[in-house]
């Protein structure tokens, strides 16, 4: 007959480490989760694709037309964010994945919210998708500002 001791019954054993809380995508609902990250997304793709949209025109970029345009092309790219966001390692950050993130989810979101103003039919997104990222840069860089005042 074999028989293992394992030590004094006495004693517990290690406990089994559980699951990191902070990652999970429920426990995302707090103020730097995903939905602060969906919020920040929207308004840089809306901003970008009015800025785009517009062309210089004042009159025409405060329609309610061109709103309507720009905002389904912040809720699309926000949406794609998340959902990028939602697959990724968010222990970590970087200028460059935020960069890249806003503007591949912008270029999506203009090419699903209305047809290019001109030729050809991916330059428009493509400049509303630049245009994203720098937004989004700038908005790291602020936020890193901030925590530093």
């Amino acid at each position: 007959m074999l028989h293992i001791n394992a030590g004094p019954p006495d004693k517990k054993g290690q406990t089994m480490p559980g699951p990191k809380f902070s990652t999970l995508a429920f426990d995302e609902l707090r103020a730097g989760g995903l939905a602060r990250t969906a919020v920040e997304k929207f308004a840089g793709a809306w901003l970008a694709c009015f800025l785009v949209m517009a062309r210089g025109d004042a009159q025409a970029a405060f329609s309610l037309e061109h709103a309507g345009l720009a905002s389904l092309c912040g809720t699309v790219g926000a949406a794609v964010s998340v959902a990028l966001l939602a697959q990724m390692d968010r222990t970590m950050n970087s200028v460059t994945r935020q960069a890249t993130i806003s503007a591949f989810a912008t270029f999506i979101g203009d090419v699903f919210a209305h047809p290019s103003h001109f030729p050809p039919q991916w330059a428009e997104p493509t400049v509303t998708a630049a245009i994203s990222a720098a937004i989004a840069i700038a908005i790291w860089h602020a936020k890193r500002w901030a925590k530093i005042m």
